[in-house]
């Protein structure tokens, strides 16, 4: 369960309202020599994908690639990004994730926050699965420097990531397996990966893990299925699972304890809840005129989803007359490609947009 914040807590007790100062429109990502290519000449986009929020700002991850046809090259090293909302690309601070030789971290795909406050993403590399720039990195967001660095055994390649007192839990993308890695050490966990499998026709991999409530999820993801995996944070021991809709991207915890889980195979959203050690689940909704559902997060009641298939975001009020409905949407564009977004209060948010190299606010309207 995510902890309100501090100012949160305050203006609910006295039964205000928090609004979030109005983020910029639009702000451009740095690119070019700013992302320090390996080759001048052929330089990356910034390509953002995940948000995370620490030390009163908000951190982006730059995957920093560039495309040649349907190829899809690591450019330079990778990068966070860290900026304020409201103030835009003036605020904007790079983190080199690469180390001295800028290969220590390519394509970090996702970044979290741990309950201590320090920052944790997961470098994929060039998924190859023995490349040296596979790592998990740790970032003092006071400092906005890289601390320490995990490497990934061999045959690995991590995606999504859980950060427990203990452990930091991430996916395998070549398999349906999560691994941990020790905190104290940053050495990979000698205990085999935990399976989390789910059926498949054509493909599965882990979507995501995410600490929530204190347990480990881990979102196994197919063509045809998906399944929801409840983990015990130390061990990695299964506790329970759930069968949830097609090709799930994304999990999201809501204050109530619930999680909210999107699925791109069909285009509906989920709601599982806990009893005991169980897991149940239902889904809650189809959306409409949405392809390419990438992501889904909780602000209270409300949740905020992108479809980066359609360039558009949807605000999503479960507690709607009637039961959960879309109450407002937001287009980005031809092109813009939203991959992530970030609630700043019920109804204020931002994405990161892959297409077009932007963190963009939401600009909502009225569906028809």
């Amino acid at each position: 369960m995510k902890r309100l914040p501090l100012l949160l807590l305050l203006i609910a007790a006295c039964g205000g309202k928090y609004q979030a100062p109005p983020p910029v429109a639009s702000i451009p990502l740095p690119a070019g020599a700013q992302l320090k290519p390996y080759d001048p000449a052929k330089p990356g986009n910034a390509r953002p994908q995940v948000f995370a929020e620490a030390a009163g700002r908000v951190y982006v991850t730059l995957s920093n690639q560039r495309e040649v046809g349907f190829n899809v090259f690591n450019a330079g090293p990778g990068f966070l990004a860290a900026f304020v909302p409201s103030t835009g690309a003036s605020s904007i601070t790079l983190i080199d994730l690469g180390g001295s030789d800028g290969r220590q971290c390519q394509n970090p795909g996702f970044v979290r926050a741990s309950a201590d406050g320090r920052l944790y993403a997961p470098c994929s590399g060039n998924f190859s699965g023995t490349d040296v720039s596979r790592a998990v990195v740790e970032v003092d967001p006071l400092a906005n420097v890289v601390t320490r660095r995990a490497t990934i055994p061999n045959g690995r390649v991590p995606n999504g990531i859980a950060v427990t007192p203990t452990r930091i839990w991430t996916g395998d993308a070549f398999s349906t397996t999560v691994f941990a890695i020790d905190r104290t050490t940053l050495a990979a966990d000698p205990v085999p990966p935990v399976p989390v499998d789910c059926a498949k026709t054509i493909f599965n991999y882990v979507a995501d893990v995410m600490t929530i409530g204190g347990d480990v999820y881990a979102l196994c993801a197919s063509d045809t299925s998906g399944e929801l995996y409840r983990l015990a944070p130390d061990t990695g021991a299964v506790k329970s699972h759930v069968t949830v809709g097609p090709n799930p991207t994304e999990l999201a915890g809501l204050d109530d304890g619930r999680i909210a889980v999107v699925a791109a195979g069909d285009n509906t959203i989920w709601l599982v809840t806990t009893n005991g050690a169980a897991l149940s689940a239902q889904k809650i909704i189809t959306l409409a005129n949405v392809a390419a559902l990438q992501d889904v997060r909780a602000f209270g009641h409300i949740l905020f989803t992108a479809a980066s298939g359609t360039n558009t975001a949807q605000r999503i009020d479960l507690d709607a007359q009637g039961g959960p409905k879309v109450v407002a949407e937001a287009n980005f564009g031809p092109n813009s490609g939203p991959y992530n977004i970030l609630p700043l209060d019920d109804t204020q948010a931002i994405v990161s947009n892959r297409g077009t190299n932007t963190i963009a606010a939401a600009n909502w309207v009225t569906p028809k």
